[in-house]
């Protein structure tokens, strides 16, 4: 199965984490990758509400369905009523209907989404690949799902795009990178690296169908590395 891409980054970063420790740049890790949600129940008809905070280091995005990253983060942060026989037991207040959610409260500056493109088939009792279209941007501006925008600078800038070739059960993987922000791309398919157009890099992976009806749905971006906009260059 072709999820271990974000295995891998998860256990690398880990790993450099505990490298780091004793040293002058202990922290480093957390400091660049990790972000912070909030979930939160509050009840609809009395003064209740409650929270918990979670830390993240990648956000894993829906797209089944989805045309591009902001109505996958609008479905991330959407809401759940809990109704009916599945009223929040709200302390004192007992049963309640109540809104479930989550938002983020902070944003790291270098910004890790998985796009969940290998999902289960419960019509073929497997897990399949989606190839649908789905459209990612080169500046992407999260303002409307942090709870505090002012607090911090919510606008990215898209630094690498990973793709994968294949299907479930195999394929190849490419990783194209800008690696200033400066819209020079280049692309590093196992030991060689070249520079590439922009179109290249973003347009040709958004998978699905191209205007011109040739099907390239089994290459598509699974992973979108963002760093915020004012960390380039520094």
């Amino acid at each position: 199965m072709q999820h271990d891409v974000q295995e891998l980054s998860r256990v690398l970063l880990d790993n450099i984490e505990s490298k780091m420790k004793g040293t002058l740049v202990e922290g480093t890790i957390p400091e660049l990758f990790e972000g912070r949600t909030e979930s939160y129940i509050r009840c609809t008809e009395v003064d209740y509400r409650s929270s918990r905070e979670e830390t993240f280091f990648d956000i894993q995005l829906n797209i089944k369905g989805k045309r591009n990253v902001y109505e996958s983060f609008q479905d991330y942060v959407a809401e759940e009523t809990l109704d009916g026989d599945n009223k929040y037991d709200a302390a004192e207040y007992g049963l309640q209907t109540a809104k479930k959610g989550v938002i983020f409260t902070k944003l790291p500056p270098v910004l890790h989404l998985h796009l969940m493109r290998f999902l289960y088939d419960p019509a073929t009792d497997f897990n399949v690949k989606i190839n649908d279209s789905f459209q990612f941007p080169e500046e992407l501006d999260l303002k409307d799902f942090v709870k505090d925008p002012t607090s911090v600078n919510t606008c990215y800038r898209l630094h690498a795009v990973l793709v994968h070739s294949g299907d479930n059960y195999g394929g190849h993987y490419v990783v194209y990178v800008n690696p200033k922000g400066d819209g020079k791309w280049f692309k590093f398919d196992d030991d060689v690296v070249s520079r590439c157009s922009k179109k290249d890099a973003i347009d040709y992976n958004f998978g699905g169908n191209e205007e011109t009806g040739i099907i390239r749905s089994c290459t598509s971006a699974y992973m979108l590395v963002y760093i915020r906009d004012n960390m380039l260059g520094t």
